[in-house]
């Protein structure tokens, strides 16, 4: 039997910057666009730890630090982006709107899925999507790795194509009352992300 190749702890600290970074992406839509009252302060104090950590680190290769310094620039232009709307948003000196309020109790997220082996952006969307609702909503996430939930997608897919004759999956990230719900359904029209209730027939996915 083959040893496993060892990853370079490096390579899985830049991987782990940029799905954290990715999160941080989402979280900040869902701030701005009013599915939440407070901006995700938790996942930038994550990811602004890994950049110093990683900016102290003395044994990167040159392609190590190529993809740190990209990574670096990336989130130093969404960062300003934030800070603007953010800056924006408390001189308008306005409180949430009913609609705001609402929207942090009961928003979803549609993202269709035809093949997740073939669309590993979208699965990992979907994952961001997931993790983002549970720590904002403050539930476990627990061990849930990409791999894992990766698994779990192709599975589901396949299922509900077969059973239901459906050319793709539509799974659906909601946050209904202050909790997490995430299910599938055969795709029945266009793919969306929309704010609000959802119409036609979920199949739970636990």
């Amino acid at each position: 039997m083959e040893p496993k190749t060892n990853i370079n702890p490096i390579d899985q600290e830049l991987d782990r910057l940029d799905g954290e970074m990715r999160r941080l992406k989402i979280e900040y839509d869902i701030f701005f666009n009013g599915g939440s009252v407070k901006p995700p302060l938790d996942t930038k104090g994550r990811v602004e730890t890994i950049i110093k950590r990683l900016f102290d680190a003395k044994s990167l290769t040159f392609s190590q630090r190529f993809r740190y310094n990209s990574l670096v620039a990336r989130y130093n232009v969404m960062r300003e982006l934030w800070r603007r709307q953010t800056q924006h948003r408390e001189e308008s000196g306005r409180p949430p709107t009913i609609e705001a309020v609402s929207a942090a109790r009961s928003l979803n997220v549609v993202i269709r899925c035809a093949n997740p082996k073939a669309e590993p952006e979208k699965v990992s969307e979907i994952y961001d999507y997931l993790i983002a609702a549970k720590r904002e909503c403050g539930e476990r996430v627990n061990n849930l790795s990409f791999d894992i939930f990766q698994n779990f997608i192709v599975s589901r897919t396949n299922q509900i194509k077969q059973q239901l004759a459906s050319e793709a999956v539509d799974f659906i990230v909601a946050v209904e009352n202050g909790k997490v719900k995430f299910t599938a359904r055969a795709s029945m029209d266009e793919p969306t992300r929309v704010s609000g209730m959802l119409r036609g027939t979920g199949h739970l996915i636990r």
